[in-house]
């Protein structure tokens, strides 16, 4: 099936209809992995990426049989529908199952409850539907990982520094980062610019173990709830979500009030609030393209982005040569999406760089 979706992808006439069953539920396949034509042609792995694309077409049928013939349950009955993806291995070792969602159903078709364990993240599909190409938490750090090793870096005696926004939601990544590379150094503030600036990365670079390389991961965020709405998310312990990036969020109000005629904000005159004059004034060259695309909480996490590589790019020509001996600075911007509880937070790369500790860069690791 995933041959035949990406022959259509790639120009190839649709299959007809079947006029009998010789082989429809083959044809069935097919067409239901047909919207995932792109998603599984530009998968870093077809193979990983199939069974997932291919858990979302069996979900989205299955709710519909679900809806379609619960009434058929009688009494006070439950459905429970548990969907993941099964793993076969090679005889002599147990197979594997990877839980996607675990629901609870009355017989009126209602979900009641959500019953996977929280120790669980499940994929977001909604999340590659608005940003595609994200990767999930673990997919970036493996990946990461590889790449880094690819270049000579040893975990080891490699710091990795953040510069994320101070939102909670935000920590997960950090949590796997550290996992990765032992701690992280964090350099972020307000909708993650490194307002660290050259400073605080001077002060990382004096703490790479001796023969080392340091690597940062930066980045704004973004939301995206469970209907799908961006720039807003569920939030742990509370009835309505809200604004994510607040920060981000609010300064794309203030710019596009700008934007609009009103006066700019005046210079900071001490640190109350300098950090979201700062967010503001970086995103003022964004205005005209924010007020004039058709969902500013999407291309608002974009323009950020543009900011934030801006700042960082100026704070690695400030500061590398603090980075002793041979050390090598490997830079990895992109844009952080939040998810709702219970499930996995993503990460779009935008650019993944290589650096000498002159400030020089080396290469584009991902292109």
């Amino acid at each position: 099936a995933a041959g035949y979706v990406g022959s259509v992808f790639n120009g190839e006439a649709k299959a007809e209809d079947p006029k009998d069953a010789l082989d429809a539920q083959q044809y069935y396949v097919g067409s239901m992995l047909m919207p995932y034509a792109e998603q599984l042609e530009k998968a870093d792995d077809k193979m990983v990426e199939l069974p997932q694309a291919l858990y979302d077409a069996q979900a989205s049928l299955m709710g519909r049989i679900v809806g379609a013939s619960a009434a058929g349950v009688a009494g006070n009955g439950k459905i429970a529908v548990l969907g993941g993806i099964q793993i076969n291995t090679p005889p002599g070792y147990t197979d594997y199952f990877l839980p996607q969602s675990f629901d609870l159903y009355n017989n009126s078709g209602e979900k009641i409850d959500d019953l996977m364990p929280t120790n669980i993240l499940r994929p977001f599909p909604k999340v590659k539907d608005v940003f595609p190409g994200a990767l999930s938490n673990a997919e970036l750090v493996s990946k990461m990982k590889a790449t880094l090793a690819d270049k000579g870096y040893d975990a080891d005696k490699t710091l990795c520094a953040t510069s994320l926004c101070c939102d909670e939601v935000n920590r997960p990544l950090e949590t796997d980062l550290a996992d990765a590379f032992d701690t992280n150094f964090n350099m972020g503030g307000l909708a993650g610019f490194p307002f660290g600036g050259a400073t605080s990365f001077g002060a990382m670079a004096a703490h790479i173990p001796d023969g080392g390389d340091c690597c940062v991961v930066f980045g704004p965020h973004v939301g995206v709830d469970s209907t799908g709405a961006v720039g807003t998310v569920e939030r742990r312990g509370r009835a309505a979500g809200g604004s994510c990036c607040g920060s981000a969020v609010a300064a794309a109000g203030y710019v596009g009030s700008v934007f609009n005629g009103e006066a700019k904000a005046e210079d900071p005159k001490d640190a109350l609030d300098a950090q979201q004059y700062y967010v503001g004034s970086m995103l003022m060259p964004y205005a005209e393209q924010l007020e004039k695309a058709d969902d500013k909480m999407v291309e608002l996490p974009q323009a950020l982005y543009d900011a934030q590589a801006s700042l960082m790019g100026r704070i690695v020509g400030a500061s590398a040569a603090g980075v002793a001996g041979n050390g090598k600075i490997a830079v990895l911007g992109g844009i952080q999406v939040n998810t709702p509880p219970g499930f996995t937070d993503y990460y779009l790369p935008m650019s993944f760089d290589l650096y000498n500790n002159k400030g020089d860069k080396v290469e584009a690791l991902w292109e």
